[in-house]
């Protein structure tokens, strides 16, 4: 029969084993954790990164669609000024041509 004493030391022996053992888990719990912790950071920047590029490509393509606005509305207008001059052309000649044959 075991006595008192080996029943102690095996329950402490069993205590020890079990402490231990939590130890080991909680730090394999912590690799664990940061692994992941790690893993999902690197998923979030890469997925900010994507959208990045997504919000920079959106971004250049506005840019393009509203240059071509601008270039598109200044083409108009210096059509509509050049017009207007090509129909003051003639009278500005005339006015010219009248001038030097006053002063001949």
């Amino acid at each position: 029969m075991d006595s008192m004493i080996d029943k102690i030391r095996a329950a402490e022996k069993q205590a020890e084993d079990i402490r231990a053992q939590a130890v080991t888990d909680a730090r394999d719990m912590g690799a664990r954790a940061r692994e992941e912790a790690a893993e999902r950071l690197a998923a979030a920047a890469e997925n900010e990164r994507q959208k990045t590029r997504e919000a920079l490509a959106k971004a250049e393509e506005d840019g393009k669609v509203l240059a071509a606005k601008v270039l598109s509305e200044a083409r108009e207008v210096v059509a509509r000024e050049e017009a207007a001059a090509r129909a003051k052309l003639p009278d500005a000649v005339a006015y010219l041509m009248e001038r030097v044959d006053t002063q001949v």
